[in-house]
């Protein structure tokens, strides 16, 4: 993906190297993890192991020590206090690390953070609505669906990250969270929609489940969005078209022009994953934080606890409730804690 080699790699089972070496004839595929970060061509690690916190962070603390930068895979762990707790091995080592928001890096996902961050396009967000609805059952995978947490920390992630990057953390989340008993290999929850309000008074909701079961499916990988601005709207879909309706200052009802961006040649996957390791290495080569650092991930993550906090007890739930003197107010969206070429 986008030309990035992958050197060498460690797993403990014998068929996970083996499929390194039979994918990536060049790399090397070591037997320890001391070996691993020994290896002096392993200049940046991407952390794929389970998001369970006594196999991470063990294995953070070693990446720490042994001074490599990671990208770990969202989400960052399964709980606020568990990230937190990641985070702060982070920062005491001083390393580099970025949680991987892929979808964040996606290609059209790019684009329509240009036309509303860079060009404003829409002018002053005032409300967004993002809607993922698909059939995911999970009753033949190994491990999807098996924690008490599934698709809200799993599959909701994905657009909190886009959405933090957007417009930064809302101050209060009330959520519905729930499992459809029908859906046996789903022991959390199935799905998880959200209503997040945000200090500027910009509104979003969000609807995402993996129990839908209508006609009008719209799968992970194809969500769609749009973004009411004071000066008109952007209606925009992952894999497919941003279309912009700009209305006149003075007649809400008028629309002024209508400008249609067809979809980007690649499309979020597996487009986003290289696109976020790139941006990584070009943040440390410019010694800079990336974007979705994991201080600033810490923000999403809150977001995630806040909606099931709220949903467990049928009330609005604020960050700062979550994050206490981690709080910033003023931290504003995602994109202004990073790098930007």
């Amino acid at each position: 993906m986008v030309g990035l080699p992958v050197v060498a790699g460690y797993d403990p089972d014998d068929a996970a190297r083996d499929q390194l070496t039979k994918e990536c004839p060049d790399s090397t595929a070591h037997h320890s993890l001391d070996d691993f970060l020994a290896d002096e061509s392993v200049e940046l690690v991407d952390l794929t192991v389970p998001h369970v916190f006594e196999v991470r962070a063990p294995i953070l603390e070693r990446l720490a020590g042994a001074g490599k930068p990671v990208l770990i895979q969202k989400p960052l762990s399964m709980t606020y206090d568990e990230a937190r707790r990641m985070a702060d091995i982070v920062k005491s080592a001083r390393l580099p690390a970025m949680v991987n928001q892929s979808m964040c890096f996606a290609p059209s996902f790019l684009r329509l953070r240009s036309a509303l961050i860079d060009q404003r396009i829409v002018g002053d967000p005032l409300f967004c609505h993002l809607v993922t609805q698909s059939k995911f059952d999970t009753d033949r995978h190994a491990w999807y669906g098996r924690d008490p947490r599934w698709w809200t920390v799993a599959l909701t992630v994905h657009h909190l990250g886009m959405l933090h990057l957007l417009f930064g953390p809302p101050e209060r989340v009330y959520a519905l969270i729930g499992r459809d008993p029908n859906q046996p290999g789903v022991l959390g929850d199935g799905y998880g929609h959200l209503s997040l309000t945000y200090r500027t008074g910009m509104q979003a909701i969000l609807v995402s489940t993996g129990a839908y079961y209508g006609t009008r499916c719209i799968p992970h990988g194809s969500e769609s969005m749009w973004v009411q601005g004071s000066q008109g709207i952007v209606d925009w879909v992952l894999d497919g078209d941003m279309v912009v309706s700009a209305r006149t200052a003075f007649l809400s009802r008028d629309i002024e022009r209508v400008e249609t961006t067809p979809p980007p040649d690649d499309g979020w996957f597996p487009a986003g994953f290289g696109l976020a390791m790139l941006h990584f290495q070009n943040a440390l080569a410019a010694g800079a934080a990336p974007l979705c650092s994991v201080a600033d991930n810490l923000y999403v993550m809150a977001v995630i606890e806040a909606a099931y906090l709220s949903a467990a007890e049928g009330r609005a739930v604020t960050v700062e409730e979550i994050m206490g003197d981690r709080w910033d107010p003023d931290y504003g969206p995602g994109w202004r804690h990073g790098h930007r070429p």
